[in-house]
């Protein structure tokens, strides 16, 4: 009898799980301002309500105009311009921490470019090394204190 009740409550908790993940988000069922995650923006996305709002009464929308019309799917200025021309790496594709010189490098790979990048990123690599030295070495000085406390 312990068996059926058990498989009750695991089917009703079941259930239950499957309706959360079903729901759309929105904004009161959420835990945060912004029930999106966006990885490469700040802030929650306009809604087209809240952009008409805006127009309507004279505000300037938080997204230029360009992007605003990209975002909704107008592209079609796209289909006229040549494949080659199309940019690959646009900057509102790649994380906002990517470095500089390798967005060049992804936009101009040349010799020069990689050279540039290359150095920097080796630059860089041993910059991390000496701080992970230093780390290392004053956790071990905590640990000798500890121990020679106890």
């Amino acid at each position: 009898m312990q068996k059926g009740w058990g498989m009750w409550i695991v089917g009703v908790i079941a259930i239950l799980a499957a309706a959360a993940i079903a729901q759309e988000p929105d904004s009161s069922s959420s835990y945060f301002d912004c029930p999106y995650i966006n990885y490469f923006e700040d802030g929650c996305p306009q809604t087209e309500e809240e952009r008409l709002r805006a127009s309507e009464s004279g505000e300037e929308s938080e997204q230029p105009q360009e992007d605003v019309e990209e975002r909704e799917g107008d592209l079609d200025w796209m289909e006229d311009v040549p494949e080659e021309l199309l940019p690959l790496f646009p900057r509102e594709s790649l994380s906002s921490d990517t470095p500089p010189l390798y967005h060049l490098l992804l936009m101009k790979p040349t010799l020069e470019n990689a050279r540039r990048y290359s150095r920097w990123h080796t630059r860089r690599m041993k910059r991390i090394q000496e701080v992970q030295v230093l780390l290392k070495a004053v956790g071990q000085e905590a640990l000798i204190e500890r121990v020679a406390k106890e």
